[in-house]
């Protein structure tokens, strides 16, 4: 494509007025550039012109639905290392006169409220960093509550509802969970546990790793991976080999995001992770992208909002409990 002509896209790109047409082709023109990072001849002694151009670079990926985390990286990674390095070159031979202003802050979105305190059911699926550093994912509608001793010479809590645990290896410090009359022992692994106070049952799902479940200080059964045990209050015990992704697919509803605008998906963040989201000026919170299939469920805040910037075109930073957007 001739050097005026993507110019002329991409400047359109960047008003938001470009055809069907011509996203196809700039669409194309990105694909052309194969799996090695390729630098267009862009005006690289040009400050203004060269940061516009690098934010529209970042914004190749959400032309189309994001399928896979790792495919981002590989190509838009590797490009923003190598137009950084332009961006600094040009700063050193042309150095810039007036110091530029950081970007001024007009708004705070926050759904963080108050973390729910010992028996009271949180009404989200909220991820938990346990003192252990073991990790939750509390379901919408369960209550969780840790032993006073938790972590000092074993790790016990109580469940009601539904929760995934991944749960941090310490041989010296037995992990334990209890429902109801059922107690499932953990050294380290990966597992769902869904308690039913109605009916008193308790379903334990391992995902990886193993756990022993007891009843009333009687074996049930040991659990390994991709495995399941159903206890009953009238019905015995029977383990048997599952396939663990129905169970725990609930963990990634909120983090599928289709056409999805950025305030959205922030809100669906501060609920989980007990953040405060501020945005810059420049931010658009309408700008929705679709991003499928990428998260599991367990991920960091980070993990989810590397993708989440990285296709939008945007960048944060995390202080404290207050993640800022801002433009690159």
């Amino acid at each position: 494509m001739q050097r005026e002509k993507l110019h002329q896209l991409l400047e359109k790109f960047h008003a938001g007025q470009c055809t069907n047409a011509e996203l196809e082709a700039l669409q194309q023109w990105y694909d052309g550039l194969g799996e090695t990072p390729q630098t267009p001849h862009w005006d690289v002694m040009d400050e203004v012109y060269l940061r516009d151009k690098y934010a529209d670079f970042q914004q190749r990926s959400s032309l189309r639905p994001v399928k896979s985390r790792y495919r981002i990286w590989k190509r838009v990674t590797a490009a923003a290392a190598i137009l950084t390095g332009i961006i600094l070159l040009s700063r050193y031979l042309h150095p810039l006169s007036v110091k530029e202003a950081p970007p001024a802050v007009t708004g705070i979105h926050s759904s963080a409220g108050k973390a729910p305190g010992p028996g009271e059911a949180v009404t989200y699926d909220r991820h938990l960093i346990l003192p252990d550093s073991s990790v939750v994912l509390l379901r919408a509608g369960s209550t969780l509550q840790l032993a006073p001793s938790f972590n000092q010479t074993d790790r016990l809590l109580t469940l009601q509802g539904e929760a995934y645990f991944d749960v941090k290896h310490n041989a010296r410090k037995p992990f334990m969970i209890r429902c109801a009359n059922v107690c499932t022992y953990v050294l380290g692994t990966a597992f769902n546990i869904k308690a039913d106070a109605a009916s008193r049952r308790v379903v334990v799902t391992v995902a990886s790793g193993k756990v022993r479940v007891e009843k009333e200080n009687k074996t049930m059964a040991v659990l390994t991976q991709n495995q399941e045990l159903v206890c009953g209050a009238q019905q015995p015990a029977a383990a048997s080999n599952v396939n663990v992704a129905p169970t725990v697919e609930w963990m990634a509803k909120d983090l599928m995001f289709n056409e999805t605008s950025l305030e959205t998906i922030c809100n669906r963040l501060s609920a989980r992770y007990q953040m405060q989201f501020v945005f810059s000026r420049q931010i658009n919170k309408e700008k929705r992208v679709t991003i499928t299939d990428a998260f599991y469920g367990t991920e960091s805040l980070n993990d989810i909002l590397d993708i989440v910037c990285t296709t939008l075109g945007y960048a944060y930073s995390v202080t404290g409990n207050t993640v800022t957007i801002t433009t690159l």
